[in-house]
């Protein structure tokens, strides 16, 4: 075999799939990651970035074709990068995930894999149009003002002008906003156009309340957004809420400090589960409306309740998970770092008459550990951490209390499996139920169930 270089061309087999979705094969024992091929699949590919440990390639021509390969629907797949896994077969997506969680629990703990803990992935009956929210930079581009995304680890723009896996909904709003927006000769801000003021676009929409909120997040204000703002509602009614943020950071995608109104109301809402839920633009909502009400009936289903339990449920955005519980146990108590998340909480377990929880703001390392002290120690805790996992200090306060259950609500394996590694000298893990949160790409979410002592395979 010739000595790998970059741009030389290869021949290969592909042996598995990666965690971002990615074909793996092997030359001369080294790691090639091929974005966009297929288990069992031949290609050939050309190298075009070298490590010590690994390679990546970028695929040229199919030699050998896996069945399980389909035509994208995204006119802009190949160039986004937002998904990865659109040209497989669905069927061969769900596998996929769980084959990741595996890959996960093997290269990070030492649990014996060959017990079931994993279940099937749950599918999804919307494999597209199902993200109610999408967040998009600005652009100023050749043919004027643009909404789209970079592609991961790049600079590069893309220009989206529908994307199959937002609602519908959102795509119309989007383009009903950029229509405006260019009307008005209102400018991205960049190196060129420092005069600009957009950043990014942040929509969301409701189905079952038919109703969307928008936010401009932007350098500084101008009373053009206001014109705008009623503009749009007046062009689209199920527009109820618009909004901006300025933000100063040097991350766009990010809200400011607050978040003030231009035209219709600060918030909308939702109904879910008999409840009437509120949702403030910059507070957290899962993505996925339809497949949210399976990952709830999940951790009801694995929390077991009686009706005597005292659980603490950290990161609790909104307070949808501590609410839902809470109709079924003694008392509840929802943290959460966002302030807005807290306030739509607050307001969520008013306007529904739930009055056994109670709702806390802060980081959870720096709350939950004093927290755990001060009061008596719960029956269970809920986790649903960012992609970053647990804090150390999160970990560490809840292996010293010793609480009994534990559900960990995941979106990303590789830090479940490290966070596992650090519980399973005190729990037993006694399931992983991965669901499909988010079609067509090589996102997993999961809910593990642990036990505190020795008693695996009694529950």
């Amino acid at each position: 075999m010739d000595p790998l270089t970059i741009g030389l061309k290869i021949t290969l087999e592909i042996r598995k799939q990666g965690i971002n979705g990615e074909g793996i094969g092997y030359y001369n024992r080294l790691t090639i990651f091929v974005p966009g091929a297929i288990l069992k699949e031949t290609v050939i590919c050309e190298i075009i970035e070298l490590k010590q440990t690994y390679a990546i390639a970028k695929l040229l021509e199919i030699v050998r074709i896996s069945k399980r390969r389909i035509l994208p629907l995204c006119k802009f797949y190949d160039q986004c990068g937002g998904c990865q896994m659109q040209h497989i077969d669905y069927k061969e997506q769900l596998k996929i995930k769980q084959q990741i969680l595996y890959q996960a629990l093997s290269r990070y703990t030492d649990l014996d894999l060959k017990q079931p803990f994993i279940q099937r992935t749950l599918a999804t009956n919307n494999s597209f149009h199902y993200r109610n929210k999408s967040q998009m930079p600005f652009k100023n581009t050749n043919f004027g003002l643009a909404l789209g995304l970079y592609r991961p680890g790049s600079n590069h723009f893309v220009y989206v002008d529908e994307c199959p896996v937002q609602d519908e909904s959102v795509n119309l709003i989007n383009q009903a906003v950029l229509s405006l927006l260019r009307k008005h000769q209102v400018l991205a801000n960049d190196s060129v156009n420092p005069e600009g003021i957009l950043l990014n676009l942040v929509t969301r929409y409701l189905e079952s309340t038919v109703s969307a909120s928008v936010t401009f997040i932007i350098t500084r204000t101008d009373p053009v957004l206001s014109i705008i703002a009623k503009e749009l509602m007046k062009k689209l009614p199920i527009v109820k809420s618009v909004t901006y943020s300025v933000n100063t950071k040097a991350n766009p995608m990010m809200f400011g400090k607050t978040t003030q109104l231009l035209a219709g109301t600060p918030s909308i809402s939702d109904h879910f589960q008999g409840m009437k839920i509120k949702i403030s633009p910059d507070a957290f909502m899962q993505l996925n409306t339809a497949e949210m009400a399976v990952l709830y009936q999940e951790v009801v289903a694995k929390a077991a309740l009686v009706g005597d339990e005292t659980i603490i449920d950290c990161y609790s955005g909104i307070g949808l998970t501590s609410l839902i519980l809470a109709k079924q146990a003694k008392k509840v108590i929802g943290i959460d770092y966002s302030e807005a998340s807290i306030r739509d909480a607050k307001d969520n377990a008013r306007v529904n008459k739930i009055t056994n929880v109670e709702f806390l703001e802060g980081h959870v390392e720096s709350v939950l550990p004093k927290l755990l002290v001060e009061k008596k120690r719960p029956d269970l805790i809920i986790l649903d951490p960012p992609r970053a996992g647990l804090d150390k200090k999160v970990i560490k306060a809840i292996i010293d209390s010793k609480i009994p259950k534990m559900i960990y609500v995941s979106c990303n394996p590789s830090t479940l499996a490290k966070n596992l590694k650090e519980f399973l000298p005190v729990y037993d893990l006694m399931s992983i139920r991965p669901l499909d949160m988010f079609p067509q790409t090589s996102n997993v979410e999961s809910i593990s169930l642990l036990t505190i002592g020795k008693t695996r395979g009694k529950a």
